[in-house]
This record gives structure tokens, sequence and C-alpha cells, in this order.
């Protein structure tokens, strides 16, 4: 290569921008987690909406049982069918807000002791929640602009609105509940009788993977 073409070459490399690499840097917790075969929802589904209710006031024990920077995890298998729901809905106008994924088995057994004669939280002395498998999620609709879908009930509300066959009369809520529960089940979800945001991993159902304990991914829980 001549003199003249060597310091063309030079040049145009020296007006290049440099290239920026952002390495994705996880938290420990996340890393821990991803070890175990659950994955960030909020990295691999980003155009879903988190609000873990645990994470607040807003649920039966009346205080939070995640910390406020709690992941929402769910087995990758799990999140791929999510995925999938999302999009189907994206394109005609709707998407999905999570209440509740992974649950450390931890907080189950604090659910069952302040709600388990709701029938709404498994015992662990017969079996742990899909939950706190990564393998079921708590979901509502919103809209783009990511106003909440008027749905039977709120999150963990123990009444007979919350069954999965909605009983009313609105039309509305009929609609939407329908077609949450139409496209999760086309994408490989199941219900189950008494919550209608309730919604299992069926590929998991009859052999659901070991729970995931808070402890093994090094997640701080609060204080009771």
């Amino acid at each position: 290569m001549g003199w003249l073409m060597l310091a063309m070459v030079v040049t145009s490399c020296a007006e290049r921008p440099l290239e920026r690499r952002s390495a994705i840097v996880l938290s420990p917790v996340i890393a821990n987690a991803e070890a175990l075969g659950l994955v960030d929802v909020r990295t691999f589904l980003p155009d879903v909406a988190v609000d873990l209710r645990y994470s607040t006031g807003h649920n039966i024990t009346r205080r939070p049982l995640y910390p406020a920077d709690m992941p929402c995890l769910l087995r990758r298998s799990t999140a791929i069918k999510l995925k999938r729901v999302q999009e189907r809905l994206r394109a005609q106008g709707y998407g999905l807000r999570i209440w509740d994924a992974w649950r450390p088995p931890e907080v189950q057994m604090t659910l069952v002791e302040k709600g388990g004669s709701t029938g709404m939280f498994l015992d662990p002395k017969v079996g742990w929640s899909k939950h706190c498998s990564g393998v079921a999620v708590d979901i509502t609709l919103i809209d783009l602009a990511g106003n909440e879908l008027r749905l039977p009930t709120a999150h963990d509300e123990n009444s007979r609105k919350a069954y999965v066959q909605y009983m009313g009369n609105d039309p509305e809520i009929k609609r939407n509940l329908l077609l949450l529960q139409n496209t999760m089940c086309e994408e490989g979800f199941t219900t189950i009788p008494l919550e209608w945001w309730h919604f299992d991993d069926y590929e998991w159902f009859e052999t659901p993977p070991p729970p995931v304990f808070a402890r093994q991914i090094q997640l701080a829980l609060p204080e009771n």
C-alpha cells in the first residue's frame, strides 16, 4: 500500500466516532436468578408495565412484602409466552400490566398465615404456588396510554366477582376479560377458578420446577 493510500485510510478511521459498547451489568440478585433459570421481565419485555403489588401496602397484609426494588422475574419459557401475548395485544391497542410474577416462598408463607383461610394462597404443606417457581403471573389489561381497563375486581380481591367465569352484566368488563383470557390461553397459559388475574404456564402445570427462595438469589426481603 502506498503512503498516500495509507494516509487516507488513517485519516478516514480517525474521523469515525468511536463505537460505544454498553455492557449489560446485571445486579447480583438478577444474575443469581438467571443462574437458576429466571429472567428479568423488565429487560426481557421492556414494553410490559410492571406494578408489583406486594412491593406496596396494597395487599392482604397491608404492608410491603417485597423490597421497593423487587425484580420482576419469570422462568424464561414463561416469559417467552408472555412476550407473544404482549405482541398480540399491542397490535390491537392494548398491553399487559404485571401485578405479580415470581414470588419468594418466604412471602408465600406470610400470605398463607395472613389469608390462608380465603383459599387464595396455597399452603406449602399442600404444595408451593407456581408463582414460587416463576411459572405463574398475575396480570391485568391496560391501554397504550397505560390506563387499566375495566375488569371484574382489583388484585387479590376475595369475592365471587373474582371468579374466572365472569357472572356480571357489564359488557365492557366481559369483553375485556375474554380478550385477556383468550389471548393468554391461546399462547400457552391456563386459568384457575377463583382469580381472573392469575395465569399458570401450562407447560409446567403438572410438574413445576422447584421453588426459588429469596435467600438463594440473595434477595433481602422487608422485615416482618
